[in-house]
Formats: structure tokens, C-alpha cells, sequence
């Protein structure tokens, strides 16, 4: 059961993830028609790779939420993420959060136009931090 006390985007997450199937979701859209994505990841393990996308999600959102506490570790994934290691561009972020708007739809029976702005704004202040790091 989902507390009734959580802000929309926390409690959209937890419906995505009480579910089955959102991460298969967001990867196959995200990878889905995108060449240069899916040669980012070509040697990808993809359950731990599953398990650092939850985590990095309860980031962004505590982030978002004015957390300050987490900017730490995203600093830590933004450095992971820059041209001189993973080398994921800021172009890429843009698929990424559509892919993720579209696996929330699919996965969040709660979903609405509305909520999907949420999770945009939601999602914007972490991609920010990302793309500074490049």
C-alpha cells in the first residue's frame, strides 16, 4: 500500500514499481530506433543496470523535492555519465525522459496529462545537474 502523504511524482513511482515491467518498459522504448543508444549499451548488464535506474529515479524525485542531501550522489552519476567516461550527451537525456513518460504511462494506472508534467518537472532539476557535468 502506497501512504496517502506522498507527493504525486514518489507516489507515481511506487505504482510504476509495484507493478511488473516498468524498467523492461522505459529500456525498450529508450533503446527502441536509437542506433547510437543502443551502442551505449551493447555490453550493458541489464539487471544491475535495472537496479541503478530505480535508484537514480528516488534521486532525481528527493532531488526535486529540494533533498539536498542526495545532490552528492548525483554529482557521482553525472561524473559517471560525462564525455570522458560513459559519454552520454545532453541530446540523449531528452529520449530518456520521454521514454520514461512513456513507460509511466503504461505502468501508472493513475496517469494523466497532468501527472506526466509532474514527473517532467520532476525529472528536469536532476537533468540539469546531468548535463553540467558533461
Amino acid at each position: 500500500m502506497i501512504p496517502d502523504d506522498l507527493d504525486p511524482v514518489t507516489a507515481s513511482y511506487h505504482r510504476c514499481m509495484y507493478g511488473e515491467g516498468f524498467l523492461d518498459t522505459f529500456y525498450d522504448t529508450f533503446l527502441d530506433g536509437a542506433p547510437d543508444i543502443q551502442e551505449k549499451f551493447r555490453n550493458t548488464d541489464f539487471t544491475h543496470q535495472k537496479l541503478m535506474l530505480r535508484e537514480s529515479l528516488l534521486l532525481m524525485i528527493m532531488y526535486s523535492l529540494g533533498q539536498t542531501q542526495v545532490r552528492d550522489e548525483l554529482v557521482q552519476l553525472a561524473k559517471r555519465h560525462d564525455r570522458n567516461h560513459v559519454d552520454i550527451p545532453p541530446t540523449m537525456y531528452e529520449r530518456w525522459l520521454e521514454s520514461l513518460c512513456v513507460a509511466v504511462g503504461k505502468h501508472d494506472p493513475e496517469f494523466s496529462p497532468e501527472m506526466e508534467q509532474q514527473w517532467r518537472a520532476a525529472m528536469q532539476p536532476g537533468i540539469d545537474l546531468m548535463v553540467s557535468y558533461y
